[in-house]
C-alpha cells in the first residue's frame, strides 16, 4: 500500500513536468504532504492493530484489515479526486496554449476524459473496497 502511494506521487511528479517552479513547489509539496500523511497513518493503524507482531491471519481475523480499510478507502477517494483535478489543470493549461480552433475539441476531449476517469475510478473503488472489506457486495 505504501508502494502504491509512492507510485501515485511519482505520477504526480510526472504530471508536473513542464510546470513553473512555483507550481511544482506548491502542488508537489501539497501532494507530498498528503502522501506522507497517508503512509504515516497506514503504518500507525497497522501498529495499533498489531500487524507487526501478529501472524497475518490473526491480524486479519482481529479486524485489522477492516480498520486499515476505514483509512484507505476515504484516502483513495481523496487521492483519485485530486489526481483528476491535477490532470485537468495541466490539460487546460496546455489547451489554452493551443490554437483557438482546436480549443473547442480539446475541451470536449477533457469532458470525455473526465467521464471515463470517473467510471474507471468507480470500478477501482469497488476493487479497493473488496480488498479491505471481503464481505462487501
Amino acid at each position: 500500500m505504501e508502494l502504491v502511494a509512492l507510485g501515485y506521487f511519482g505520477v504526480v511528479m510526472l504530471l508536473l513536468r513542464g510546470a513553473t517552479p512555483a507550481q511544482k513547489r506548491r502542488i508537489g509539496g501539497a501532494f507530498a504532504a498528503l502522501v506522507t500523511i497517508f503512509i504515516i497513518g497506514s503504518l500507525w493503524i497497522r501498529y495499533q492493530t498489531g500487524f507487526f507482531h501478529l501472524d497475518h491471519w490473526e491480524w486479519q481475523n482481529a479486524g485489522g484489515l477492516i480498520s486499515l480499510g476505514k483509512w484507505a478507502v476515504p484516502s483513495y477517494l481523496v487521492f483519485a479526486f485530486l489526481l483528476l483535478l491535477l490532470i485537468l489543470f495541466r490539460f487546460i493549461q496546455k489547451t489554452m496554449a493551443a490554437p483557438s480552433g482546436a480549443r473547442v475539441w480539446l475541451f470536449v476531449f477533457a469532458i470525455f476524459f473526465t467521464l471515463i476517469y470517473v467510471a474507471v475510478a468507480y470500478i477501482v473503488l469497488f476493487v479497493v473496497v473488496f480488498f479491505f472489506f471481503p464481505f462487501a457486495p
